[in-house]
């Protein structure tokens, strides 16, 4: 599914690769003199970001900012969360995206909604909120919403405020007064406005920010900092800002142009900027009518029919990971999200079937919330199976050295994932006494162009990915899926990844209702002002 883990993966943190801050790193050394010492390049740098601060509205200003609210909305080019694997690299207009976000520093409270809009009709809204310890995750068309206590703060060390900051100079500006002490000059850059001094401060315990300052006007107009990527490890983020807006004497840029690995992914216009707004408890609430249903408790592996199991709760109970026990090995479907949360996965599975091993992970399409986990499995001894366009980002998902969010820098050069790939036409897996499950490609859906499901004959149960999604609005993907079942009459229970289980004849009732929903329907963007 497209929206990953909230702002994370959208491109509110679109992230660069190693090589770019290795030359970045180059460059700084080339232009800072080997003789300009620590204390000269902390005098240095503290000068220019002071320089920054007044142009920006001045330290007085930029102080006094306890609240702010924006809107950023724009085209998206995402890759890695795009039509096809094989486009990595090169990535094309999707669609659109649009960003509200509100933070709220004086009272601890943080609302971030993001709608996407695919060209491809994979469109869906959803909101992050965190108010007084409880996150609230609402999705607008199921029109529901989850509640988590004691949930981990946005404003903690490397929450979202720090990734939500990069596009504001003004924040960032203020979080540089308030670690002044480890801000340092690097070096020096040319941009598009002209030579430009590199300037590196600790904006967290966790995070280094790297701002690019125009000599001629003393604006922040390229931002770097270490973000989280499966498929580089840590790596950098890099925004690249222009234009100019003035609000309450603060300024902010009109333009922002979000960058992976060189590539641009969101190309979008910040409006709507408001500072220290009167916001109520109500804009950092769920929206009335949306209905609250229960976020599973804990990870845990429960049978669903026959030899057929499925691991819920993971990340609140948005992912589900089913698992077939075969007579001498165990089939996964699906490694989502990262290296921690697919070894939780491993350790289930482990529970059910004992010392039988994972001899294959079947992996349904290459978007980093489906496959970021792979790594995991490699280590268990597993061989994936997926579409041939897909296998060489599932080596670089394999390769990452960082359990999501929490590893070491850069790739592991040792780690070779054992692959089996997937013809269009499908694909047995048979075990010792002769019993069979079925590979199936949906090829040429709506979402990917490769997306695979399981199926399993004997326990009939289909097991399914972005197949099927309550969140995200009726699509081609979605009806195709639907024929696919009303045809083999043997399914009499299908898994989802981003949905519970369900019999034959709920889903194709839900499939008969969700048809006739308008193409945008209730997700329109003038829909979403809270």
């Amino acid at each position: 599914m497209r929206a990953w883990i909230g702002a994370a993966l959208l491109g509110i943190g679109a992230v660069g690769s190693p090589d770019t801050l290795a030359v970045a790193h180059a460059q700084s050394a080339q232009s800072a003199p080997a003789r300009l010492g620590m204390v000269d390049q902390f005098y240095r740098g503290r000068a220019v970001i002071n320089a920054a601060v007044q142009a920006a509205g001045g330290a007085q200003a930029l102080r006094a900012i306890t609240a702010i609210s924006y809107v950023a909305a724009g085209d998206v080019s995402n890759d890695i969360q795009g039509y096809s694997a094989a486009r990595i690299g090169d990535p094309a207009r999707d669609g659109g995206l649009r960003i509200v976000s509100r933070f709220d520093f004086a009272g601890s409270r943080f609302y971030q909604q993001i709608q996407q809009h695919y060209e491809s009709g994979y469109d869906s809204a959803f909101a992050t909120i965190w108010r007084g310890g409880v996150q609230y995750s609402p999705r607008w068309v199921p029109r529901d919403y989850t509640e988590t206590a004691n949930a981990p703060s946005p404003f903690a060390a490397g929450g979202a405020i720090m990734v939500s900051s990069r596009w504001l100079p003004p924040i960032i500006l203020q979080r540089a007064l308030q670690n002044f002490r480890s801000v340092a000059w690097i070096g020096e850059s040319t941009l598009a406005e002209g030579p430009a001094d590199i300037v590196e401060f600790s904006f967290d315990e966790f995070t280094r920010f790297r701002v690019h300052v125009v000599r001629a006007n003393h604006k922040i107009r390229r931002v770097e900092a270490v973000a989280p990527d499966p498929i580089s490890a840590d790596d950098v983020s890099i925004a690249e800002l222009s234009g100019d807006q003035t609000v309450a004497g603060v300024t902010f840029p009109t333009g922002i142009r979000a960058l992976r690995r060189g590539a641009p992914t969101q190309t979008l216009q910040l409006t709507d900027v408001a500072i220290n707004p009167a916001f109520s408890d109500a804009d950092f609430s769920p929206p009335e009518g949306f209905t609250l249903v229960a976020a599973e408790p804990q990870v845990r592996a429960t049978q669903i029919a026959g030899r057929v199991y499925e691991v819920s709760g993971l990340a609140g109970g948005t992912y589900q990971v089913p698992f077939v026990v075969m007579d001498d090995f165990v089939v996964a479907y699906e490694a989502p999200l990262g290296i921690a949360q697919t070894r939780q996965v491993i350790a289930e599975i482990r529970r059910v079937a004992g010392d039988k091993p994972i001899r294959y992970v079947v992996v349904s399409h290459f978007h980093a919330d489906h496959a970021g986990g792979v790594g995991a499995y490699v280590e268990a001894g597993a061989t994936v199976l997926s579409s041939p366009e897909n296998q060489a980002v599932l080596q670089s998902y394999a390769a990452s050295n960082r359990p999501q969010f929490q590893g070491l820098e850069g790739p592991r050069a040792d780690v070779t994932m054992p692959f089996q790939p997937v013809p269009a036409a499908g694909y047995d897996i048979v075990d010792r006494a002769g019993s069979r499950l079925q590979v199936l490609d949906f090829a040429g859906t709506s979402h990917v162009d490769h997306m695979l499901a399981l199926y399993d004959p004997e326990a009939h149960v289909f097991m399914g990915a972005d197949h099927y999604i309550e969140a995200v609005l009726w699509n081609p993907t979605f009806e195709r899926v639907a024929d696919w079942v009303r045809d083999n009459r043997g399914v009499a229970t299908l898994l989802g990844v981003h949905v519970r289980p369900m019999s034959r004849e709920t889903y194709l009732e839900r499939a008969q209702r969700r048809r006739g929903e308008p193409r945008r329907g209730r997700i329109t963007w003038e829909g979403l002002r809270r």
